[in-house]
């Protein structure tokens, strides 16, 4: 597939059939072919496909003419008697070439200019129909009616389809033995389903992560199942996959790195029913075969592994904030995957299977708006409650998962004033967990602590505080045993709400080391083997472990509060912004690895202490997307914390520390021997009946066809090759479209040997198969 189209312009060929033939006998006596046949049609012509449209057993082409509006069927006629002319005689045009009598042309109006097509069974009656998608943008079916023709066109309107030669698929993504029809959108692919009455379903909408510019249906592992590939040759991660599981659901995405790619083929070149992936770079123009394969994952640092990194794209949301946290709501040890849909005011909740595999997603009803979910078990029988927080409800709520796998639309709780933040944790250890909230009441700010009976304590807070936090969490900042509340504010200093028992919080304003922030965060842990956990803060490209500190050494005797730094942790560089981090125990280490994002240089650092107690980085892990905002320790198929997991708005990933990970692996490589020849795409097929599929590029600086067979167990081999035309200019003019274009590789003559059909110009050439 090429990622580069250009602007069609007239020029003038000379056809040079017969030196093609004897150039490549010359090179191989693997391959034979006669021909060219030649069948002129119009100028724009491009989306070559083949099928059996009339179910007469023999292979028929399918092309769009967007210079006409329509797309042509060329019906094959080879062997039939009493054949229809392919066209009127008449004065031909200067480089109209008679048309060869096998196949006789048809045609279906469009009346758009058509960008992608796909040709298959799309309601199960054993007919090929055709779909396209193009402008004025909308999606449009057309069914084989068999001998009554093509039914009238099916329309849905999709506005933000991608018009793109690859934007548009057919596969089974569901498992249920039905091609299902896929359109890439600007944000989602949309998947038509063939329902059980063969009618295809509205579009449902799979979300993806970054851009993509492809998409395709196939079997990447060989599992039997149809998997989905996204590709994006402007990212240097341009390929990922999303593998289809038993049950018919997609997983996470797998990213895989590569340099910048001007074209892909991706097919079963060997037989192992495993998908094979051909690309040709960018600027070298060397193309190389590759496979996706599992590997075990490479050592990092003590018990760590470098594992599988997993993203989990989420549907888009408008808003600023979602709610999102990963926690055991089922009470099998294993975290769950909570997502707010704060646009449709729906609860996403994924499951956690034995195996670490996060099951279809279930929604359930909630608030609109949800900024904030926390879970914690709050009543104290063993059942964890689920609160959510509504900024555009101006709501507070609390719900569980019963018995029966549900969960109900939130008991709203009673607050007089307006929620901007809460928190769910104890006091002290031991203790039941708490739900704390800060309420705006006629704008005056207020904390209520609440408990799961009933009882509610309240206190007014600052009158200087007026601002909306964005982070309130419980963390013993002092290290007395009570845990204390932490209030971050964009541009502001730290607000601590200080336990001290039987009394009020101690409210108290503390500036940051280094200064405040647009986007304060806070995370916790043991950077000083002390055995209490510091408080986490960033200051750019670092991390300062912090406690709080009295001192009361003023005239008046007035204590001052401030942070004491106990620890530094520094990024990879100067350059590092440091966005989140989390502790994660590295085997029997005394002390936990901190794991810091880093935004600027979008890679996952490892730090750890060592043996003089600094903390160093150990490894930098590049990360495909690294859009992140948050990062948790969470179990991943165990009951203890073994796996990182990243948050933002509208994607989750998580990268685990053991196991076998998927890499994008190298199997041979080959450079065209054509002298300043450029290699533009490929397609393939077994085009000399030895059961492998063989390659065909087609290189564009020269005009040639270039044949390279696909040998046991993984090489390359030069077979043969020939130049479709030499080229003339005509009224000084010449194309700058890449030619020749298109090709593919199927049966036309019927004789059970697949034969090689190019598109050039205005024009479609036939090489049958000797």
């Amino acid at each position: 597939m090429r990622v580069v189209q250009k602007p069609i312009l007239a020029i003038a060929l000379i056809l040079a059939a017969a030196i093609a033939m004897a150039q490549a006998e010359s090179l191989t006596n693997r391959f034979a072919f006669t021909g060219p046949e030649i069948f002129p049609i119009d100028n724009q012509i491009g989306h070559l496909r083949a099928a059996d449209l009339d179910g007469d057993g023999l292979q028929d082409l399918i092309i769009v003419n967007n210079f006409r509006s329509k797309i042509n069927l060329l019906y094959n006629q080879t062997g039939k008697t009493n054949q229809t002319e392919v066209r009127a005689a008449g004065k031909r045009e200067l480089n109209q070439l008679p048309p060869d009598a096998r196949f006789r042309i048809d045609s279906i109006a469009s009346e758009k200019r058509i960008s992608s097509l796909v040709v298959a069974d799309l309601n199960g009656d054993g007919r090929p129909d055709i779909a396209y998608y193009g402008e004025p943008k909308e999606l449009v079916v057309q069914f084989n009616q068999g001998t009554n023709g093509w039914s009238g066109p099916k329309r849905w309107p999709v506005d933000d389809g991608l018009l793109d030669a690859n934007a548009l698929a057919s596969g089974d993504l569901n498992g249920d033995g039905r091609t299902d029809l896929l359109l890439l959108g600007e944000n989602y692919v949309y998947l038509l389903v063939q329902t059980t009455n063969h009618t295809l379903a509205e579009p449902e909408k799979i979300p993806y992560s970054g851009t993509v510019k492809a998409v395709q249906v196939l079997d990447i592992d060989g599992d039997g199942r149809e998997d989905l590939l996204l590709v994006n040759w402007d990212s240097p991660n341009p390929f990922r996959f999303r593998l289809q599981n038993e049950s018919g659901q997609l997983g996470p995405e797998i990213h895989f790195s590569l340099p910048p790619i001007r074209s892909y083929w991706p097919d079963d070149l060997d037989g192992d029913h495993k998908t094979e992936v051909v690309t040709v770079a960018q600027k070298s123009g060397r193309a190389q075969v590759s496979a996706f394969r599992r590997k075990p994952a490479d050592l990092l640092s003590g018990a760590f592994k470098e594992g599988q990194f997993q993203v989990l794209p989420l549907a888009r949301t408008s808003k600023a904030r979602r709610g999102m946290t990963w926690a055991d709501i089922d009470g099998d040890g294993l975290p769950e995957l909570l997502v707010a849909e704060p646009d449709s005011g729906q609860l996403t909740v994924y499951f956690q299977g034995p195996d670490g595999s996060l099951g279809a997603p279930k929604t359930f009803p909630t608030l609109t708006g949800v900024s904030d979910i926390a879970v914690a078990d709050w009543s104290g029988n063993g059942r964890a409650e689920i609160f959510v927080l509504s900024t555009d409800e101006r709501q507070v709520g609390v719900t569980r998962l019963d018995k029966n796998g549900r969960i109900a639309f939130p008991e709203i709780l009673p607050t007089e004033g307006r929620p901007l933040a809460l928190a769910v944790g104890p006091l002290q250890p031991g203790a039941r967990p708490l739900l704390a909230l800060i309420l705006d009441k006629d704008d005056k700010r207020e904390l209520q602590i609440r408990t799961a009976d009933g009882k509610v304590t309240s206190q007014k807070l600052s009158e200087n505080f007026k601002s909306n936090p964005t982070t309130f969490a419980f963390h013993d900042v002092n290290q007395d045993g009570l845990n204390d509340l932490i209030v971050l504010i964009p541009y502001e200093k730290i607000k601590v709400l200080l336990q001290v028992r039987d009394q009020p919080f101690d409210e108290e304003d503390i500036a940051p080391p280094g200064g405040s922030t647009e986007q304060p965060w806070m995370s916790a842990a043991d950077a000083d083997g002390d055995g209490k956990p510091e408080l986490l803060l960033a200051q750019k490209n670092f991390l300062r472990a912090v406690v709080w500190q009295v001192e009361t050494n003023r005239p008046d005797s007035k204590p001052t509060y401030s942070f004491r730094v106990k620890e530094q942790i520094n990024g990879a560089g100067s350059n590092s912004r440091i966005v989140a981090a989390a502790a994660l125990p590295n085997g029997t280490n005394h002390l936990a690895s901190l794991f810091l994002l880093d935004a600027e240089r979008k890679c996952l650092t490892l730090c750890e202490r060592d043996a003089a107690g600094i903390w160093q980085v150990v490894r930098n892990l590049p990360l495909p997307v690294s859009d992140f905002t948050s990062l948790q320790a969470i179990a991943i198929g165990a009951t203890q914390p073994n796996s990182i997991a990243f948050m933002s708005l509208n994607s989750v990933a998580w990268m685990g520390f053991t196991g076998e990970v998927w890499e994008f692996a190298e199997l041979d490589g080959y450079e065209t021997p054509i002298k300043d020849g450029y290699l533009s795409d490929v397609v393939s097929g077994d085009l000399n009946n030895d059961g492998r599929k063989d390659l065909v590029f087609l290189e564009t600086a020269k005009n040639y066809l270039d044949i390279v067979t696909f040998e046991p167990p993984h090489q390359l081999v030069p077979a043969g090759r020939w130049q479709v035309f030499e080229e003339r200019t005509f009224r000084g003019r010449r194309s700058d479209l890449p030619e020749p274009r298109e090709a593919l590789i199927t049966d036309v003559t019927g004789d059970g040997k697949n034969d090689l059909v190019v598109l050039v110009h205005d024009r479609i050439l036939v090489y049958p198969q000797e």
